[in-house]
């Protein structure tokens, strides 16, 4: 950064660990006399002021009126300039300040500042132009598109009832069916328990071992249509419900009918539902192009892993804690929304906190080391940001997230998350420019 008046200053410092560093800066009554005076007189030309045109009021009755803000203006703009010009004189790699203990004006406007730094660590380039890394790369078989075929056939399917046997498992039961605790209805016991587990009318069930609760399609297996049956399942200790975990549950269910699933031919016809205009061969080849399409992306993704993972390997340094610690924050919350996603009670979620907490820190202590490297690489190759590339990226997450582009610009501009973005497109480029020169070698199993 540049400044157009040098701020002449006293600073002392004192290095912590994790790359932190307090400062406390002195700045003199002249330096900060010109910044006041050159802020008062935009307060001036702005001031609207009774018994005086617009911008005409006299410069000591703005300094009165508006001394307050004037004060706000000044300290917030010295405070991020000496900041930032003690940590390049010392010959400091800024990475963000920590926190502002003390910021005073004197009477005599001289500016004292005592803030803590984050710096960036000091890491010694491990070799990262001959990167030698293991990864498999999937082949499409033509197993890979009969299973995605078989996929996508799936919801042409029909299903003919069957009237001449009893139910068999992989048919597809209509059942009326409810469960009871003792002689309470499930539904009063536990409550918070899926709504496909208290009961329903007319229900389509696929007999299988995983319908419901374990052995709930063996206990109807062989019932005729209209036969009723009760029985009771003991629910295991590792069913996914804590609060039905080694309690006993009765059903008393109702067939009303039984069905079989028919799938289509695979054939130019089942084609042209999928996607019109497609004959099998054509739907054959375009599943092709896709997986291969997917796999090499996934293949690249792997690499990219194993990269770092090498790299990590490699080199150690260390840490603001306090980068750490907000990256470990992100990892909480993403962990906890995917296990909710995947239907984990919160209940489960408490009994493994230290689990989680352990997995979450250890892997934001890999991620913000291996983004410290890459910015560090990125640094070494002198790799820059085009504006178009800043701007790629604000317009991607414009749309992402349904935000007009230009909002979201000002609203990360005030939060300092361009200056965020613009790291996260160096780290992906110079992670790019590392892949660029690894060698891959096919696992020995894989090769085998």
């Amino acid at each position: 950064m540049c400044f157009s008046t040098p701020l002449i200053m006293n600073v002392s410092l004192d290095y912590q660990p994790n790359c932190i560093v307090g400062l406390t800066i002195e700045l003199p009554t002249d330096r900060v006399k010109k910044e006041w005076d050159a802020t008062a007189k935009g307060f001036q030309k702005m001031a609207r002021i009774p018994g005086y045109r617009p911008g005409k009021a006299p410069a000591s009755i703005v300094e009165s009126r508006y001394a307050k803000d004037i004060q706000e203006e000044v300290e917030s703009k010295l405070l991020r300039e000496a900041i930032t010009e003690a940590a390049e004189t010392h010959k400091i790699q800024l990475h963000s300040i920590e926190k502002v203990d003390h910021v005073e004006m004197t009477p005599d406007k001289q500016l004292r500042i005592r803030a803590t730094i984050s710096t960036m660590p000091i890491i010694n380039l491990p070799d990262y132009k001959s990167v030698t890394v293991e990864v498999a790369k999937k082949i499409v078989t033509d197993e890979d598109i009969s299973n995605f075929i078989d996929y996508l056939r799936e919801p042409h399917s029909s299903f003919d009832p069957v009237t001449d046997r009893s139910l068999a498992m992989e048919d597809y039961a209509v059942i009326t069916y409810e469960g009871k605790i003792g002689d309470e209805l499930l539904s009063s016991v536990v409550p918070t328990a899926p709504a496909q587990l208290h009961g329903r009318r007319n229900a389509w069930v696929l007999m299988s071992e995983g319908t419901l609760f374990p052995g709930f399609s063996k206990a109807i297996e062989g019932m005729n249509i209209e036969e009723s049956r009760t029985f009771t399942l003991d629910v295991p200790a590792t069913f996914p419900i804590t609060d039905l975990q080694g309690k006993q549950v009765t059903y008393t269910v109702t067939l009303h009918g039984i069905n079989v699933k028919k799938l289509p031919d695979i054939d130019d016809a089942l084609a042209e539902k999928i996607e019109p205009g497609l004959t099998l061969e054509t739907l054959k080849e375009k599943i092709r192009q896709n997986h291969e399409s997917n796999f090499e992306d996934k293949f690249l993704s792997e690499k990219k892993n194993a990269i770092v993972k090498n790299l990590l390997d490699s080199f150690t340094c260390d840490l603001p804690e306090s980068v750490v610690a907000a990256e470990a924050n992100t990892l909480l919350k993403q962990i906890v929304a995917e296990n909710q996603s995947r239907g984990v009670s919160d209940e489960d979620l408490k009994s493994h906190t230290a689990e989680i907490f352990e997995t979450a820190s250890t892997t934001a202590r890999d991620r913000v080391r291996a983004n410290f490297l890459l910015l560090r690489i990125a640094k070494e190759e002198n790799i820059q940001i085009a504006e178009a590339e800043l701007y790629q990226a604000l317009f991607e997450m414009s749309q992402r997230y349904e935000v007009p582009i230009k909002k979201l610009a000002t609203d990360m501009s005030k939060s300092g998350g361009i200056n965020r973005l613009r790291e996260q497109i160096l780290i992906s480029k110079a992670l790019d420019l590392v892949a660029s020169t690894a060698t891959v070698n096919e696992p020995a199993a894989s090769a085998a």
